[in-house]
Order: structure tokens, then C-alpha cells, then sequence
């Protein structure tokens, strides 16, 4: 009996002893994101253990402006980025971006959503109309949804000598700015929208339903980094589609609400709408993560008719390579 305690304990130990070498082994992968419901995909990966599935540890930065984010990917600091399809556009194109260490080459390598993002306005303000000669709350001046808001104003009768844009940071960031009176506007998304509601400032309307079918947010990287950590990028994707199949399972909702509130330091409350605003509606993570092309080409679009300096973008093809979403899925 003394003899086989010995062999169960030395056993034990060893299992342990390989175990833990294996997580040890796991890649790391440095990813940057706005904080939000726009994200929870990557805090449901990283909290059931999708990632680690994979052979990889997440280690996640929430970014505090799309700047600070694209420059930090780009110069290698990061490895992935969920933000903005705009925002690669931008940099890889140099309207207006702060210069790099390196040259921009990234491409989105899976899909995500297009999105709800809602104007709100001080309770004072009623109208769309009231907004004139008033300062905007935005994350960056000529990146992101700027143009998206751009295009709403424009299609309401503002032009740009009728207001002005004033870059704050991400939606936390936006809503503290409307909060302390210091901007007029601002653009929210959820779980913040369902915040500034409460706190009774005004929903003047939903900015993307001006311009159509939109690719908001999407998963991406440095070209040269997937290329020689394809098994990686393959295994990051193939995490985040599990994920998005698993928040899209009904029995997986209240511990999705529980994720999403823990990750951004909310009440439960506040993060259960954004939780279904994920499974239906405008803002609805695309199945399995999908790539929508027609929505690339909205902000291809945009970013033609108010990017500076004016120029003509590459193909919609220049800017994705979905050869490690399609190794995940299998194809």
C-alpha cells in the first residue's frame, strides 16, 4: 500500500509537472481593443478557455484611442486588433495617421459585426437641428466612424462649418465627456448607450442606418505577422468563431451578461442589452464571424468622399486575407 501512494503521488506529480510545461508552451498573442460589448467575443474566449484550447494566452490591452491601437500593432508591440475596419484603411492608406516605425501592411483576417452607434446629445438638446454650433465627442477626427457621423449630419442639413468634431478616446471615454458638459454630442455604443440613456441624455439616432450596409468591427493584423505564425492566426480565429457560436446559444446568455459586465466593470443590468443587441439587430455579430463585403465597401466608400487627402482606395481584396478563417472553419 506504502509502494503504490508512492506511484499515485509520483504520477500526480508528473501530470502536473506536464501540464503545467504545456501551458508554459502556449503562444502569447498581445491583442489591443476598444473595451466594450463590441469585444466580447475576446473576453468569452479568454474566460472559457477557447484560447488556451488553441495553445495560446490572450493577454488583452484596452486601448484608450484608435492612435495609441493602430500605431502599437503596426510597430509590432501587438500582435492582433479588434477595432475599426476604417481604422486599417486609414493607416494603411496614411490619410491623416500619425507616421509609424513601420510601414502599415495589415489585413483583417475575420469579421465581426457592423454596429449600433448612437448620437446622444445633452438632456437640453432636443433635435438634430439644436446641434448646430456644437462640439462632437469622437475617438478621432478621420478615422473610425467619423465619416459615419459625417454622413448622418450631412444628410440632416449640417455641414462641417456647422459644428465640430473634438477627439476624446474610445465610448468610455466619450460618455464621460458628455457627463461632465464639456462636448454638446458625442457618438455611444452599447453597454455605454444603455448608460447614457438612463442618466437621461438624449438619443438624437442611430448613426449607421445612414449609410447602409457598414463592416464595423473586425479582427486584425500585421500581414508579416500572420504569415509566419500561421498556426497562431488560424487558432486565434478558430477561438473567436467558438466564442460567437457560443454567445449565439440562448442557453449561454445570462453567464455571456455576467462576462461582458465583469470585463468592463459594469452592472449586470447595463451589459444585458448590449448582450442581446449581439444576437439580433443591426449590430449583430455576423455568424461565425463572416467578413461582410459589401459592408467593406460602404466604408471604402466613405473613406473616398471625406478622407485627406482625397484619393482612390485599393479593392475591397487589398485589405483581407481570409485564407486563416477559412484554414479554422476547415475549408
Amino acid at each position: 500500500m506504502i509502494r503504490t501512494g508512492k506511484v499515485t503521488a509520483a504520477f500526480v506529480a508528473a501530470t502536473l509537472s506536464a501540464t503545467t510545461g504545456a501551458m508554459a508552451q502556449n503562444q502569447v498573442i498581445e491583442a489591443v481593443i476598444f473595451a466594450g460589448a463590441s469585444a466580447t467575443a475576446i473576453y468569452v474566449a479568454q474566460e472559457k478557455g477557447f484560447f488556451a484550447r488553441e495553445g495560446l494566452e490572450v493577454k488583452v490591452t484596452a486601448t484608450p484611442n484608435s492612435t495609441f491601437q493602430m500605431t502599437n500593432l503596426i510597430n509590432g508591440k501587438f500582435q492582433v486588433a479588434s477595432t475599426a475596419l476604417d481604422n486599417l484603411i486609414a493607416y494603411q492608406e496614411e490619410q491623416s495617421t500619425p507616421k509609424t516605425e513601420r510601414p502599415a501592411d495589415m489585413i483583417v483576417i475575420m469579421g465581426g459585426a457592423s454596429t449600433e452607434l448612437a448620437l446622444m446629445a445633452l438632456p437640453s438638446i432636443k433635435t438634430i437641428g439644436e446641434l448646430r454650433g456644437k462640439e462632437f465627442a469622437l475617438d478621432s477626427l478621420t478615422t473610425g466612424y467619423a465619416f459615419v457621423l459625417r454622413k448622418m449630419l450631412e444628410k440632416n442639413g449640417l455641414m462641417p462649418s456647422d459644428y465640430k468634431f473634438v477627439a476624446v478616446g474610445g465610448t468610455r471615454e466619450r460618455l464621460e465627456a458628455l457627463k461632465s458638459g464639456a462636448m454638446s454630442a458625442g457618438m455611444i455604443s452599447e453597454p455605454f448607450t444603455t448608460q447614457a440613456k438612463n442618466a437621461g441624455f438624449t438619443f438624437i439616432g442611430e448613426a449607421v442606418s445612414s449609410v447602409g450596409r457598414y463592416q464595423a468591427t473586425v479582427q486584425i493584423a500585421n500581414r508579416w505577422w500572420a504569415k509566419e505564425n500561421e498556426k497562431a492566426a488560424v487558432g486565434y480565429v478558430r477561438a473567436m468563431i467558438t466564442a460567437t457560436d457560443w454567445i449565439y446559444d440562448p442557453a449561454n446568455k445570462a453567464e455571456a451578461v455576467k462576462i461582458l459586465a465583469a470585463a468592463v466593470k459594469i452592472p449586470e443590468a447595463a451589459a444585458a442589452p448590449s448582450i442581446n443587441g449581439l444576437t439580433q439587430g443591426q449590430g449583430a455579430l455576423a455568424p461565425k464571424g463572416a467578413l461582410d463585403i459589401e459592408g467593406l465597401k460602404t466604408v471604402i466608400d466613405l473613406r473616398e468622399q471625406y478622407g485627406e487627402p482625397r484619393q482612390k482606395m485599393g479593392a475591397p481584396e487589398k485589405y483581407y486575407d481570409l485564407s486563416y478563417y477559412n484554414k479554422a472553419l476547415g475549408k
